[in-house]
């Protein structure tokens, strides 16, 4: 945990306690030159079960919340098999990227046959549509007939290619996972779980800056028999969910699923719900988890702007001082049961000459490798002359 800091009698009693406690803490951590570690905890440790402060779904069937660095935050049913439907996509398109590919090669596409009830961009063996189209009517409009041309323009065959995302599952931990083709189609050996689910679509939007703009697209413009289409989004939530960023659909014959992400200010959420019973009951259930999740964190003021945190010498005047201070109030958003707060500090020009109006450094704040905080610092517009007395060394604040 952060070290608390008390106030002992002196004749700086107009400042309070509280007031010493944030300031403390803000010049242990900028006097740091390298980073402070007070508390580990190792990422992806389930969080607690809260009883009856769960959240309470309307059709999921399995569901999983993890934050930005993989915590579990909740999960109901999370190691249950299911059918991921098109949410498979998500991991067509690492793989595929993972190959390198140039995005702007041409695919010469092949009309595949999957089923007269298969979500298709209609296009026709013969049209000639860049990679990278292909991959966001694949993730946007969730085309099968695209992810099966990935898949096959990639590795030469969707065979070889489901191998590839087999070992891209093994490779992410991903137990609970199998796939037998690249689109999501319903096969008895193909699954997944909440967990596993969630923890695709985070690794993608961490890690893939292609995934994480296309899942925000509305729409998406294909050629299809030599005619430009516009093709829309099967996410709901896109216009709908505060702090939205996409991710993916899936529904198969009376059970839809959903990858979900959000994020709202330094908090990331990833959802995942599964085995739900309505084309909107995904959609609901996704919102309300990770509504859930934005409630349950508690917020912790660490400082104020203005407040100085330290003072070094003016570069232009050996008299002055330039008083570094904090650009603006800094709070945390901290995850019960996850463990204490961590904190690292990064000094530009520790001990140095500053100029004015400098920005000098920050210290991030992170629970179990999560960032949940940052707090900015920056030199005066204005030097002033001051004693070179560090102006922290007064009896008022003690460690303890």
């Amino acid at each position: 945990m952060i070290r608390r800091i008390k106030s002992r009698p002196s004749h700086c009693a107009s400042i309070t306690i509280a007031m010493a406690c944030l300031a403390s803490v803000i010049m242990m951590a900028f006097a740091l030159v390298g980073p402070a570690i007070a508390e580990e905890t190792g990422a992806g440790t389930p969080a607690p079960q809260m009883g009856q402060d769960d959240p309470v779904f309307a059709e999921a069937d399995s569901a999983a919340l993890l934050d930005k660095a993989g915590n579990v935050l909740f999960e109901h049913n999370g190691l249950k098999q299911e059918h991921p439907a098109s949410t498979t996509k998500v991991m067509t398109a690492m793989v595929a990227l993972d190959s390198k590919r140039d995005l702007s090669e041409i695919v010469e596409v092949k009309a595949p046959d999957l089923g007269e009830n298969s979500q298709m961009g209609d296009y026709s063996t013969g049209d000639r549509v860049p990679l990278g189209e292909l991959l966001q009517v694949m993730l946007v409009y969730s085309a099968n007939d695209a992810a099966w041309n990935v898949a096959t323009h990639v590795a030469g065959s969707e065979a070889a290619f489901v191998d590839r995302m087999n070992k891209k599952a093994a490779e992410l931990g991903l137990k609970h996972t199998h796939f037998c083709n690249s689109h999501g189609l319903e096969e008895d050996d193909h699954y997944t779980c909440a967990l596993d689910l969630a923890e695709i679509g985070r690794y993608a939007l961490e890690h893939y800056p292609f995934i994480g703009q296309t899942a925000l697209l509305r729409t998406v413009n294909t050629t299809v028999h030599g005619d430009l289409i516009t093709l829309n989004s099967t996410d709901r939530l896109l216009d709908t969910y505060d702090g939205i960023r996409g991710l993916k659909t899936g529904a198969i014959v009376a059970n839809y699923t959903f990858i979900g992400a959000s994020g709202r200010g330094e908090v990331q959420l990833y959802a995942s719900v599964l085995g739900c019973k309505t084309f909107m009951g995904r959609f609901d259930d996704a919102a309300m988890l990770m509504d859930w999740g934005y409630a349950k964190y508690e917020q912790h003021p660490l400082t104020r702007g203005g407040w100085v945190v330290a003072t070094n010498p003016y570069a232009y005047n050996p008299g002055m001082k330039a008083y570094v201070r904090s650009t603006a109030d800094c709070s945390v958003q901290e995850w019960p049961g996850l463990g204490g707060l961590s904190y690292a500090t990064t000094q530009s020009k520790p001990h140095r000459l500053l100029d004015t109006k400098t920005e000098c450094g920050w210290t991030t704040w992170s629970q179990s490798n999560a960032n949940v905080g940052t707090a900015l610092y920056a030199s005066d517009a204005t030097p002033r002359f001051a004693s070179s007395w560090p102006v922290f060394s007064a009896p008022l604040f003690e460690t303890s």
